[in-house]
């Protein structure tokens, strides 16, 4: 906005308006005597310019778009933590034990489900803990006496960790509330009531899915991974509870069915069904020429870095109605493009085949595997 307020240009407006006959060469005295002034106006219209930017939501950041957003009753999405099921033998750890994994440094905690269930939950909340592998060693940071193994198993719940949400997807939830139209229990407000929720970074809505007066939500992670059960408990609650314990059966598959009373956001009548996205696991195989600098190791953590990032912006970005399809071409492009680590690579498939993954609508692709062959 201030862009032409540089401090060469208010010089020179201010040198022109000396009086006749002063000299206002560089070093004179009356250059001396306002240069110290018009650096600092030109610095007061950089600050200027800035305070600007923090006060619209299409260039606010950080803190000033957590305020923005609270003026429209929205907040950003705090990170949570990947929870696994725990499996041992032995003598039964007490709930609150702390357990390390090697491989990523990271400690968890024992916890205990209402229904008896222990599992894993990271202290760190995030993304890194994602990709614990069923069946790596967890190590109790205290002896358990009598307990003989301990490990950790399958993501518990869905419950894969997320980090906190980002500028850019906290802009576009408030540009969706402000635009919507966000009312009367349409397609949208369903949408904006999901997302309002910790822990979901896109909802897809599917009305009339069981027939009328029903919608669906599918629930998506910020990180574009499948929500934790506890998310899709408390959107479920938030929209319209189930206490009644009504369930439908679709394709084998057993769904909660809201009450459809109205005590939640929705309307009287209308049953809502909140679901977790469906984790479609994506295997990468590939032979790879490497640089002498290079481990498979480190070649591994790249890729895998460099993919996840590529799925996420097909989960987050894609346009509802539309289904994902991985391309095996994007993905060797973004090989191709990871020149300090492959030198050159072959023979690359995605779950096995040659070909591209087209995933259903309920469904989001989670990298899973990244197999390296180095070519001796």
């Amino acid at each position: 906005m201030f862009e032409d307020r540089t401090e060469k240009r208010l010089m020179e407006e201010v040198l022109a308006m000396a009086p006749e006959g002063i000299d206002t060469r560089q070093g004179s005295i009356f250059f001396d005597a306002v240069s110290a002034t018009v650096n600092k106006i030109a610095k007061l219209y950089t600050d200027l310019d800035r305070v600007f930017e923090t006060v619209f939501i299409v260039t606010a950041h950080g803190e000033y778009l957590d305020l923005r957003a609270a003026e429209y009753g929205m907040s950003r999405n705090a990170a949570t933590s990947a929870k696994y099921l725990f499996v041992y033998t032995g003598t039964r750890p007490a709930v609150g034990w702390r357990f390390f994994h090697n491989d990523s440094g990271y400690y968890f905690t024992l916890c205990e489900d209402e229904d008896g269930s222990l599992y894993l939950e990271a202290e760190t909340p995030g993304t890194e803990c994602n990709y614990i592998q069923n069946g790596d060693i967890a190590v109790p940071c205290n002896t358990v006496q009598g307990m003989t193994s301990a490990s950790f198993g399958p993501v518990y719940g869905e419950g894969y960790g997320t980090d906190t949400e980002d500028d850019e997807h906290l802009r576009n939830r408030i540009f969706e509330k402000i635009a919507g139209p966000a009312e009367n229990g349409n397609r949208q407000h369903y949408k904006t009531w999901c997302e309002s929720i910790d822990g979901v970074g896109r909802a897809i809505i599917f009305p009339l899915w069981y027939g009328q007066n029903t919608v669906k939500a599918v629930l998506i992670s910020p990180d574009g991974l499948p929500v934790a059960d506890s998310v899709v408990e408390e959107v479920q609650r938030y929209i319209d509870p189930a206490d009644e314990g009504m369930t439908v059966e679709v394709d084998g598959k057993t769904y909660v069915f809201g009450d459809g009373r109205g005590n939640g956001q929705a309307n009287i009548g209308a049953h809502f069904t909140a679901v977790a996205a469906t984790a479609l696991h994506i295997d990468l195989s590939f032979t790879a020429e490497l640089p002498a600098s290079q481990t498979a190791e480190n070649v591994q953590q790249a890729v895998t870095e460099a993919v996840t990032a590529y799925l996420r912006g097909l989960v987050l970005g894609a346009a509802d109605g539309t289904n994902i399809i991985v391309r095996i071409s994007a993905i060797g492009a973004i090989l191709a493009g990871l020149t300090t680590y492959l030198v050159d690579y072959a023979d690359l498939t995605v779950n096995g085949e040659e070909v591209n993954v087209r995933l259903a609508a309920d469904e989001v692709p989670v990298l899973w595997e990244v197999n390296v062959d180095v070519l001796s």
